[in-house]
């Protein structure tokens, strides 16, 4: 059975590219809504460090997902953002705590 996927992805801006990052991402996420299997696509800076970006994604299923990592978009938003961002992105997938308990 297919359940959907959530993951939180979690990055940091580089100071002098903080506006270019966000119009990079803002970009990249309304085109990532617009693709088979996403249902949901947000991005957040978080409210004390706000270099430190955040998105929080709902995939219909881990196929959705690992299709939109693999995209031509994935490949194109990373271009943009080499040398922008501080490190590489953390990656999430979360599981539903009621899943441990079936």
């Amino acid at each position: 059975m297919n359940r959907p996927v959530h993951v939180i992805t979690q990055a940091e801006a580089l100071p002098e590219h903080l506006e270019e990052v966000g119009r990079v991402l803002v970009e990249a996420i309304e085109l990532a809504r617009q693709e088979e299997g996403c249902l949901r696509m947000d991005l957040y800076h978080d409210a004390k460090r706000f270099l430190l970006l955040n998105t929080i994604e709902c995939w219909e299923s881990q196929e959705a997902h690992h299709r939109h990592l693999n995209s031509p978009l994935i490949a194109r938003t990373v271009l943009q953002l080499v040398g922008k961002m501080k490190g590489l992105p953390d990656i999430r997938t979360l599981s539903p705590m009621s899943e441990f308990n079936a």
